[in-house]
C-alpha cells in the first residue's frame, strides 16, 4: 500500500501500476467452464451436430491435419464469458482442437497463442463495445506475422453498421445474439477455414 500511495503521489498511471504488480505476481487466470464441460457428447447420424463433424473431419484430411484447431480469444476488459465458452465447447464437440485461454486477452497474447498452436481459424468474442479497436489490432498483427491464411470470426453485440466495417477490413464472419444456432456458426467457421485455404465448398449442410 505505501508503494502505491507513492506511485499516486508520482503521477504513475493505473495501467503502469498493474503492469508493475504482474510483472513480481503474474495475473490470475479463473478456470473456465471449457475445461469442466462433458467430452463425450453423443451425435446421431443426420443430427446437425454430426453434419458439422464429418465437415470438420473432411476438411482436417483435406488439410492434411490429424485436427483442425481452432483459438477462442476473449480481448478486452469485459468479463462476461459464457458466450465464448458456449462457442469453445460446441466447437471440441464437433471435432475441433479448441484453444481458450480465458479472458481480458490482449491483441497481442491472442496473435502469440495463435501462432504458437498453429491453428487454422482465430474467434473473438467481444460485448465490451470496444470491437472496433480490437479486431482490426488483431488481424494487422496476424498478418504481420504472415498468417494471412487464418481467418478471423467476430462474436458479440456489434451493430450490423460496425459489422460490415469489420468485414470490409478483413473479418471473415460476424456473429450476434441473432445468431443462435451455435452448431450452425461452428459449420460456418469451417467454411471460412475451407475459403482461407481455397478448399473446395463441402456440400454437407450445416
Amino acid at each position: 500500500m505505501e508503494a502505491t500511495l507513492e506511485c499516486a503521489r508520482a503521477g504513475v498511471t493505473t495501467g503502469e501500476w498493474a503492469g508493475a504488480l504482474r510483472e513480481v505476481f503474474g495475473e490470475f487466470r479463473a478456470p473456465t467452464g471449457v475445461s469442466g464441460a462433458p467430452v463425450a457428447v453423443t451425435a446421431e447420424a443426420g443430427t446437425p451436430l454430426a453434419l458439422v463433424r464429418e465437415k470438420v473431419e473432411k476438411t482436417a484430411a483435406d488439410l492434411g491435419t490429424g485436427k483442425l484447431r481452432f483459438l477462442v480469444g476473449k480481448p478486452g476488459l469485459d468479463g462476461h464469458s459464457n458466450g465464448a465458452e458456449q462457442i469453445a465447447v460446441r466447437a471440441r464437440d464437433a471435432g475441433f482442437e479448441v484453444v481458450y485461454q480465458g479472458i481480458r486477452l490482449t491483441p497481442e497474447q491472442i496473435v502469440d497463442a495463435a501462432l504458437a498452436e498453429d491453428v487454422h481459424a482465430v474467434g473473438l468474442s467481444i460485448l465490451s463495445g470496444s470491437h472496433a479497436q480490437l479486431v482490426p489490432d488483431v488481424l494487422t498483427r496476424l498478418r504481420a506475422a504472415g498468417a494471412h491464411d487464418i481467418p478471423v470470426i467476430a462474436g458479440g453485440i456489434i451493430p450490423s453498421s460496425d459489422a460490415e466495417d469489420l468485414r470490409a477490413a478483413g473479418v471473415a464472419a460476424v456473429f450476434t445474439p441473432k445468431d443462435f444456432g451455435i452448431t450452425e456458426i461452428i459449420g460456418r467457421i469451417v467454411d471460412e477455414i475451407r475459403t482461407a485455404n481455397h478448399l473446395d465448398p463441402l456440400e454437407v449442410p450445416a
